[in-house]
């Protein structure tokens, strides 16, 4: 088991867990968190601490003005970014991005269920 032991990545962590239907997974040296399958944040395991996540698709462009989210390599062009967490108040913008992505992603798959 992959661990980090940022203070910030502990709250993501225990939050994450709790949400309906996720889980933690470890795959290509990193902690995933899913929801009923689905990736919704992907966070490393060495400081600084680096989430990336899905948020709305019209919050994207205006995100990308912070100075510590940038587009995220390799599934940027699918509308996911990343935030380094530098700071309480980046790991706090952090932790909001990360309940914004695990809403983008649960409602995604509640839609093709219906």
């Amino acid at each position: 088991m992959l661990t980090n032991k940022s203070r910030y990545f502990k709250r993501i962590r225990n939050w994450s867990l709790k949400q309906v239907d996720t889980a933690e997974e470890f795959p290509w040296q990193h902690i995933v968190f899913k929801v009923k399958g689905k990736l919704f944040a992907i966070c490393n395991t060495e400081k600084p601490l680096r989430i990336t996540l899905k948020p709305q698709k019209d919050n994207v462009d205006a995100y990308l003005y912070h100075p510590d989210i940038a587009i995220a390599s390799h599934v940027g062009r699918f509308g996911w970014i990343t935030i380094t967490i530098q700071n309480k108040d980046t790991a706090d913008l952090g932790f909001a991005l990360v309940k914004e992505s695990y809403g983008v992603i649960s409602s995604k798959h509640r839609k093709k269920k219906k």
